[in-house]
C-alpha cells in the first residue's frame, strides 16, 4: 500500500463504499458509548479472549447497515462465523472490528475503536473508517485518495533511526506471538508502546504520532482498515516479512518509510534466530 492520486479514477470508484463506512463507524460508536456508560459484562471465547454483548450488539448494527446498502457483498468480521480468505478471494467484501479494544472497554478505559474496511473484487482494501468514539475523532481513507481525521489530511512521519523510533506492537497477552517482537526490539527503539487497540495505533502511525505499528499475528478485521490509511498517509505497509499488503494480512509492518527496512531487518534477524 501507498499514498497515491486523489485525482485519479481509484479515488473516485470507492467513495460509496467510504462514504458508507463513515456513516456506519459513526452510528456503532454511538451504541457502543451507550454501552460504555451502562458498564457490560465480561464474557469469554477461546477460554481467554475477551467479550460482551457490545461486541455482538455493534457488529449486528454493522451488518445490518451494510447488508441494506450493499446486499450482495460478503462481512467478515471478528464476531460472526469464521470466513476462510480463501472463500471469499474476487468478491466484494467487507472487513469488520466493530470493537477494536475490548479489553480496554471492559475495563473503562477509553482507547477502542470502530474499524470498517472494504475490499474490492481486486482483492484491494479499497476504503476505510475508524473512529474512535470516545474522542470522538473520524478517520477515513479511499485508495488513491488520501487519508484524513476529521476533515484534516493526515500524514505518517519522518522518523529513520530505530533509537529515534517510538514503536507500537499488537497485544502481548496469552496466544499471541508478539512477545518475541517485543524482546527483538527492546533496547534499540526509543519506547515500545502496547496499547491495546491496533486500529487506534495504525491511526497515530498515519497522523505521526507512532512511527510505527507492527504484529506478527492478529484478525483480518482488525487491521484492514488501519492499514489502508497509513499507507494513504504515506506510510510503508507490508506483511512481516516484507510483502506489499495491498489486500486483507494477518501481520503488518506499517512505518514511515525511512525506518521500515530496519523495522523489516529486526523481524528477519528474530526469524532467522528461531530456526537456527
Amino acid at each position: 500500500m501507498g499514498a497515491g492520486d486523489a485525482s485519479g479514477p481509484a479515488a473516485a470508484e470507492p467513495a460509496r463504499e467510504r462514504d458508507a463506512a463513515v456513516a456506519i463507524a459513526r452510528e456503532t460508536g454511538a451504541l457502543l458509548r451507550a454501552h460504555f456508560a451502562r458498564g457490560v459484562a465480561t464474557e469469554w471465547k477461546d477460554g481467554h479472549d475477551p467479550v460482551s454483548a457490545a461486541d455482538r450488539d455493534a457488529e449486528d448494527l454493522i451488518r445490518a447497515r451494510l447488508a441494506a446498502r450493499f446486499p450482495g457483498d460478503v462481512v467478515v468480521g471478528e464476531e460472526g462465523e469464521e470466513v476462510a480468505e480463501a472463500s471469499v478471494r474476487g468478491r466484494r467484501r467487507w472487513y469488520v472490528d466493530p470493537l477494536d479494544g475490548t479489553t480496554n472497554f471492559l475495563k473503562g478505559r477509553d482507547r477502542w475503536a470502530v474499524s470498517i474496511a472494504f475490499c474490492d473484487a481486486q482483492d484491494r482494501v479499497a476504503a476505510a473508517a475508524i473512529h474512535l468514539p470516545r474522542t470522538g475523532a473520524l478517520c477515513e481513507a479511499v485508495l488513491g485518495g488520501g487519508a484524513t481525521q476529521d476533515g484534516t489530511p493526515l500524514r505518517c512521519g519522518t522518523t529513520t533511526a530505530l533509537p529515534d523510533a517510538l514503536v507500537a506492537l499488537g497485544a502481548l497477552t496469552r496466544g499471541r506471538p508478539d512477545q518475541e517482537v517485543a524482546a527483538a526490539l527492546a533496547g534499540q527503539v526509543l519506547s515500545l508502546r502496547v496499547t491495546g487497540s491496533g486500529a487506534a495505533d495504525l491511526v497515530d502511525v498515519a497522523a505521526g504520532r507512532a512511527d510505527a505499528f507492527l504484529t506478527t499475528g492478529s484478525g483480518r478485521w482488525d487491521l484492514a482498515a488501519g492499514a489502508l490509511l497509513a499507507a494513504e498517509a504515506g506510510a510503508t505497509v507490508t506483511t512481516a516479512r516484507g510483502a506489499a499488503a495491498t489486500g486483507p494480512t494477518e501481520t503488518i509492518v506499517a512505518a514511515a518509510p525511512g525506518l521500515h527496512p530496519a523495522l523489516l531487518a529486526v523481524l528477519a534477524e528474530r526469524d532467522g534466530a528461531s530456526r537456527g
